[in-house]
């Protein structure tokens, strides 16, 4: 069976979105963190935990501060999330006065501002199934991420992370190989084993294997092995909704800090990571800050590639 793919392009739906406008001045490229080589930057895309929020799950006022600016500049925000769009964006969506689509769970779905899903990808039958399989073999915990609701075989220590992010609670649902099975079953967008560093360094390998040529795996948190479609990442959903606005990766800044960041920062114009971040994300990046999360790391990015250069274009033109 192969993975699903949906995609709703209608001219409607797409007109209910708006284009992105066009920046006044913003530069940016592939140079330097000094020197962003003449690219105008028409879209700042981030990821979200570690990222956009600082390690309280907290939007920081000097990043609504360099969001708000950056968008009267003409350069608006698309989140890029590995999260559902779940009860976190209740306060983070308002306070950002986001009016643009957004990427969640590792670019499986793509909604527009109003929460319709523009394009989405799902797991195969026979990857759910052999993931519920695995994961019972080697005594760890299961999530099956199902659009807006998560389910489990049972909630436990490593579910109960989850709410930390405050993501949709886990529902446990006894056998989580029978609820996702079959004509009945219900659609999986993503899986995660669960359990320590550890233990999920050990399985892996055997998770690599298992799903050859079926799925592809990466890494958000510690403790944590994500299951997607084959070829899926973020940086696929990231270039279908830029197709979908028109808008060029040359053009875009992206923003992150983990594993599942690096196809996203390949794809963008420039790659921003974060002072935190991971290994395979700053080696990924053209650009990495001094700034973490907690030090506003996005307010950083934000004013040295778009809103510096906005200025300096300005004061040539007087």
């Amino acid at each position: 069976m192969r993975p699903v793919i949906i995609c709703r392009r209608s001219r409607q739906l797409r007109g209910s979105v708006g284009a992105v406008p066009t920046p006044r001045g913003a530069v940016a490229g592939r140079s330097s963190s000094t020197d962003a080589g003449g690219k105008r930057i028409r879209l700042i895309v981030t990821d979200v935990d570690g990222t956009l929020l600082d390690s309280n799950q907290q939007l920081t006022p000097e990043v609504l501060q360099a969001v708000k600016e950056a968008r009267g500049l003409g350069v608006p925000l698309v989140l890029a999330t590995g999260k559902a769009r779940g009860p976190w964006t209740a306060d983070v969506l308002p306070r950002l006065e986001l009016d643009t689509p957004g990427v969640f769970m590792q670019g499986l779905i793509v909604y527009d501002s109003q929460g319709r899903i523009l394009y989405e990808r799902r797991l195969a039958e026979d990857v759910t199934r052999d993931c519920v399989a695995l994961a019972a073999k080697l005594g760890v915990t299961l999530t099956a991420y199902c659009g807006d609701r998560i389910l489990c075989a049972a909630t436990d220590n490593h579910t109960d992370r989850l709410l930390f992010y405050n993501e949709p609670p886990p529902e446990p649902v006894g056998d989580l190989g029978a609820a996702v099975s079959g004509s009945g079953g219900i659609a999986v967008h993503k899986m995660i084993f669960m359990a320590d560093q550890d233990s999920i360094d050990a399985l892996r390998p055997a998770a690599e294997t298992l799903l050859a040529g079926r799925a592809s795996l990466t890494t958000a948190l510690t403790g944590m092995l994500e299951v997607l479609p084959l070829g899926c990442s973020k940086g696929t959903g990231v270039s279908w909704l830029l197709d979908w606005l028109g808008v060029a990766p040359e053009h875009v800044l992206a923003l992150g800090d983990g594993e599942n960041d690096v196809e996203m920062l390949q794809l963008a114009g420039l790659g921003v990571a974060m002072g935190n971040a991971g290994p395979k994300a700053r080696a990924a990046a053209d650009v990495v800050l001094e700034r973490d999360n907690d030090q506003g790391g996005v307010a950083d990015a934000i004013e040295r590639f778009v809103l510096k250069p906005a200025l300096h274009s300005l004061q040539q033109q007087l």
